[in-house]
């Protein structure tokens, strides 16, 4: 189940001629494919119909369709409240729904603090995930 704001962009997409071409929980590839307007088709199969017996349009049609495709990510950017399910956005530091404390919630148990910037990193962990310094010369984590 996505969120109001990914299915809302999903639905909109989808009106506008866009399909799904792959979904996971927190992301879906939306694609727009086309294969050119039914003018140039016209004029392509006027101009080559003599000598290509209508190759032409279906050249013009495959360079339409790998050419003019787009394709587009649609990221889900909410988490579910452990407390009561309701969908929280990923920069909340409270749930908007029963006020549940999502740092705590989310907070990695038996990990240990990096030295230079005081976050808390999970055993085993190389690097610091908030500053990106190397974990494995300040701790040892061959436990």
């Amino acid at each position: 189940m996505h969120s109001k704001r990914l299915q809302a962009e999903i639905d909109d997409l989808v009106a506008r001629g866009w399909r799904i071409e792959e979904e996971t929980p927190d992301r879906v590839v939306m694609v727009d494919r086309e294969f050119g307007s039914v003018i140039t088709h016209v004029l392509v199969a006027l101009l080559t119909f003599w000598f290509s017996m209508g190759l032409g349009n279906v050249v013009w049609g495959a360079y339409n369709y790998v050419s003019k495709s787009q394709r587009r990510v649609l990221w889900e950017d909410t988490a579910d409240c452990p407390s009561c399910g309701a969908d929280v956005p990923t920069s909340a530091d409270y749930c908007p729904s029963c006020g549940e404390d999502l740092a705590a919630a989310t907070e990695p148990s038996g990990g240990i603090t990096c030295p230079d910037c005081d976050a808390v990193v999970t055993n085993g962990s190389r690097y610091c995930p908030a500053c990106g310094t190397r974990l494995t010369d300040a701790v040892d984590t061959s436990s």
